[in-house]
């Protein structure tokens, strides 16, 4: 459990705005934790082009230029609206950029080594506010650093946050790693809101069929599932003990609770969440397709789309974007 070290606390915070929207969550939140970080913080609004500028420059008469410059020139402006309620130590710098939404955030954080994205999540609609637009979608799939989406309505900062692990033996050094991760960047966030962290391991045992197949007796079963779900057991008392040793006292949660589980965990973590509370969840991404960089792992994905809290997704170490190179 000790090959890395423990997550760094964010240093370079980008917190997406829209000019438009008067709410201005996700920029309160990611000024409290650049202030909790000491962490550089930057305000950035993307300007959709939709590809119609050209078209409209010709019918307007005007040179395409002309318009992307009011657009800029607009999105600037709204942001040093959005930015003056929150003036004074903290000093937060203004990005604007025109393009696709995702493209320009991830180019963002590309360029600029941003190691969080904060944003607030854009639900498909009322009745399915879990579900993710595409925007969002391309975020916690392609966005090298880490990104977290916040629900409207969450509460701010989260009082109760869970973590979600997977602790199978057959995992590699990437998944532990991813791990570490996933704890190390929970413990942070919950010391700096007085949260209660939840580290939850969803455990299955994958030969109970093959094993009953085998054997008619009942004991051998049940000696095969009380030895997973002890190596489980162990893994997670491991990681979590792992969390409390790399955290001072300073960046030590009020709490850390670890759960096992055995299930699935498209199924157990939305229950943990609701049965819990939980106003954040922490979850890694994880690549398993052999296409480096295109989707997260299936089980990931599922579990995103069935809860309704807000989100911070962590990518595993050596991740590369597949807009990095253009």
């Amino acid at each position: 459990m000790s090959e890395r070290p423990p997550a760094a606390p964010f240093s370079d915070i980008v917190a997406v705005c829209d000019t438009g929207d008067t709410d201005a969550g996700s920029l309160a939140m990611a000024v409290d934790l650049a202030r909790a970080n000491r962490a550089r913080l930057t305000a950035l609004a993307v300007g959709d082009e939709h590809g119609d500028i050209h078209q409209l420059a010709r019918f307007a008469g005007v040179d395409p230029a002309e318009i992307e410059a009011g657009m800029t020139d607009a999105l600037k402006a709204g942001l040093a609206a959005k930015i003056a309620p929150f003036a004074g130590d903290l000093e937060i710098g203004i990005e604007t950029r025109l393009g696709r939404p995702f493209r320009e955030i991830i180019g963002d954080v590309i360029e600029n080594g941003r190691d969080l994205v904060i944003k607030m999540a854009e639900p498909f609609d009322q009745k399915h506010r879990f579900l993710f637009t595409s925007t969002d979608q391309h975020l916690l799939r392609k966005c090298p650093c880490a990104v977290w989406l916040a629900m409207p309505g969450a509460a701010q900062p989260p009082k109760t946050i869970l973590a979600a692990v997977d602790l199978d033996e057959e995992n590699g050094k990437a998944e532990n790693a991813l791990n570490r991760i996933i704890v190390d960047t929970a413990c942070r966030i919950a010391a700096t809101s007085g949260a209660t962290l939840h580290i939850t391991h969803v455990w299955d045992a994958p030969a109970e069929d093959l094993v009953r197949r085998w054997t008619n007796d009942e004991g051998d079963v049940r000696r095969y599932l009380d030895a997973t779900e002890e190596r489980r057991r162990n893994a997670l008392d491991a990681l979590t003990e792992q969390a409390r040793a790399d955290m001072s006292d300073g960046t030590l949660p009020a709490a850390i609770v670890p759960h096992l589980a055995r299930g699935r965990p498209r199924d157990v973590i939305p229950a943990h969440i609701e049965a819990m509370g939980v106003d954040l969840l922490v979850i890694g991404t994880l690549v398993r397709t052999g296409i480096p960089g295109l989707i997260i792992g299936n089980t990931a994905e599922d579990v995103l789309n069935a809860v309704d809290c807000s989100v911070l997704t962590v990518k595993p170490p050596g991740y590369v974007s597949p807009l990095a190179s253009g």
